[in-house]
């Protein structure tokens, strides 16, 4: 029997998805909470598993598995759970405005986030692959609702429906591959899998190079890698936008923290395996993600194919297999958090009428008509790019480094050229914004306190990784003490 105790050490989760449950039993009851009530719950349950998830860390200095080793908590659990919660608590306040226009209902929404995001934090801690494919579809089958969730919207029902069936095909995979490594290792538990797995290996078991092969097909997939990242753009487009942010950032997140843990902690001893196949993933995703979106004139379609090569860029940290490869990762994904978020709320504040005002021309006399909004946007783009003094431009710096000193020079070489390429696409929104004049000279008026809010934060927070990344840094090794020393 686990030890009652060891439920408070899942409080979080415990307490996030009650929330959401919560929140969907109210919403039977006559019209439910309105949309800012909502909102004020949602944002106050994130608030008081901030606090409960603070309170855990102090608990387990060091690591600790529950529930027999289904579950774990450590340095690394602690710092995804941490993002994800940012990232949702941003996602929160991109919404409220957006649902007050829409016109849907907004418990339901809300709760779906809380719901997802409960499962996004049993994925950081998962440490057996049924508990983590279980805790994947949690949130995968709130997500493909969120993406669907203005049913009245073609583009929105074609978005969800796409993500649900290829999504649905990929956990297929994913769970075949499961099967198959547990037929060979006869544990699905991660540290016992490894060592079962270089057994079987050593006998010449076939099914362990199928089983990684399909289970890595399914992590692929979640994180947008090529070849399975189809989903990706007609998803992002068709969305609301605040999901499309929350999938670039919350939903990509988790799905690395994952990725991360099953590759090195359950996968480890064939890393002579995966190696290639990952660099083969990381440099097509790259290469492809940044040439499709030369040619891409919505916004969000565009950051969709950059989404896809800047997994690519993190499959190089990963690849790496080193201190320095891990920690740089997690720097990544802290500063792409921000710059994503910060750029898909630009995309917000100027759209009209839920899908409007999403391509490159929207943005022409943007520094004429709202000089403000034109700085965050260029800081946002700057960081996406690469370019100094921004926290993108140090993540990309940190993960080449770590790949140069893996061995992975041309995989790093990739990198640098395509995010080269990527300065063409970036800045022809900027040329829009400073050298082309809009038809429209009123200016934008900033009318939605949350969302300049958001904005703002996300500059700053772009910036300041980018001046004094130091202490972002010591917080990001933090979360490899347990990953790296195992």
């Amino acid at each position: 029997m686990p030890d009652p105790q060891e439920f408070l050490l899942l409080a979080p989760e415990i307490l996030l998805a009650s929330a959401g449950l919560l929140l969907l039993l109210v919403g039977t009851i006559g019209r439910g909470l309105g949309n800012r009530h909502s909102a004020v719950v949602a944002l106050a349950s994130l608030f008081l598993t901030a606090i409960d998830l603070y309170a855990v860390g102090r608990s387990v200095p060091g690591s600790r598995l529950l529930f027999h080793g289904t579950f774990v908590i450590d340095g690394f659990a602690l710092f995804w759970k941490s993002l994800i919660l940012i990232a949702t608590a941003l996602t929160i306040l991109l919404s409220i405005r957006y649902m007050e226009e829409a016109g849907y209902r907004a418990g339901e929404y809300y709760a779906l986030l809380l719901l997802a995001s409960s499962g996004m934090l049993l994925m950081a801690s998962g440490y057996s692959l049924l508990t983590i494919w279980i805790a994947l579809e949690t949130m995968a089958l709130a997500s493909y609702i969120l993406a669907g969730y203005f049913k009245r919207h073609l583009r929105s029902n074609e978005a969800a429906l796409k993500y649900f069936i290829l999504g649905a095909l990929s956990s297929g995979i994913l769970l075949y591959g499961i099967s198959l490594l547990y037929g060979a290792a006869g544990t699905v538990q991660l540290g016992e899998l490894a060592r079962g797995l270089e057994l079987a290996r050593a006998q010449g078991s076939l099914l362990v190079p199928l089983g990684w092969i399909l289970l890595s097909a399914g992590l692929f997939f979640k994180v947008a890698a090529v070849p399975f990242h189809i989903w990706t753009p007609d998803v992002y487009v068709g969305a609301p936008t605040p999901i499309t942010a929350y999938l670039a950032a919350a939903s990509k997140a988790a799905s690395f923290a994952i990725l991360i843990r099953i590759f090195y902690e359950g996968l480890g001893t064939l890393y002579g395996d995966w190696k290639w196949i990952l660099a083969g993933v990381a440099a097509a995703s790259m290469i492809w993600g940044n040439v499709a979106a030369l040619i891409q004139d919505n916004v969000k379609r565009m950051l969709a194919y950059s989404s896809i090569a800047h997994a690519g860029y993190v499959l190089m940290g990963v690849l790496a297999a080193s201190e320095i490869g891990l920690w740089s990762v997690l720097y990544y994904l802290l500063a792409y958090t921000f710059i994503t978020m910060g750029a898909f709320a630009m995309v917000l504040l100027l759209e009209r009428r839920e899908y409007a005002g999403e391509t490159c021309a929207d943005y022409a006399g943007l520094a004429q008509r709202s000089p403000f909004l034109a700085a965050m946007m260029v800081i946002f783009l700057v960081a996406l790019t690469g370019i100094p003094p921004t926290g993108g431009f140090f993540g990309k710096v940190y993960l080449f480094a770590a790949a140069v000193q893996a061995g992975w020079t041309w995989l790093a070489a990739v990198g640098v050229v395509t995010s080269a390429i990527s300065l063409y696409y970036y800045f022809r929104i900027v040329v829009y914004m400073y050298q082309t004049d809009s038809a429209e000279a009123t200016p934008v008026p900033l009318r939605a306190p949350a969302l300049v809010t958001v904005i703002t934060l996300c500059a700053v927070a772009t910036l300041v990784l980018g001046l004094y990344p130091e202490p972002f840094i010591q917080i990001a090794k933090s979360g490899l003490l347990v990953v790296a020393g195992r």
